[in-house]
């Protein structure tokens, strides 16, 4: 015999991003102009006070479910950018 009960039996786990989780998730590494080359986008890597710029960095590039990218450079998201690969947000926070 079932018993239904009322509201979810999934709960939020405090500080988890799942968007960050599920996306689509490829290294990278930087070409001699400060770009990131993916999915015949190029993603200009801006300004950071974390480096004077990433020439032959190795970073993780984000594609999330809405198209739109991020580039991560260890635990910091360096940018976010649309789905055409502008960029929307400089981000030097933990990713």
């Amino acid at each position: 015999m079932t018993v239904e009960q009322k509201g979810s039996a999934f709960v939020a786990i405090p500080g988890v991003d799942l968007n960050e989780i599920l996306c689509e998730q490829e290294d990278r590494q930087e070409g001699k102009d400060n770009t990131v080359a993916f999915n015949r986008l190029r993603l200009q890597i801006p300004p950071s006070p974390l480096r004077p710029h990433f020439v032959h960095a190795r970073v993780k590039v984000c594609q999330y479910h809405d198209g739109a990218h991020a580039i991560v450079h260890g635990q910091r998201c360096l940018g976010r950018y649309d789905n055409a690969g502008m960029l929307k947000e400089v981000a030097d926070k933990v990713a």
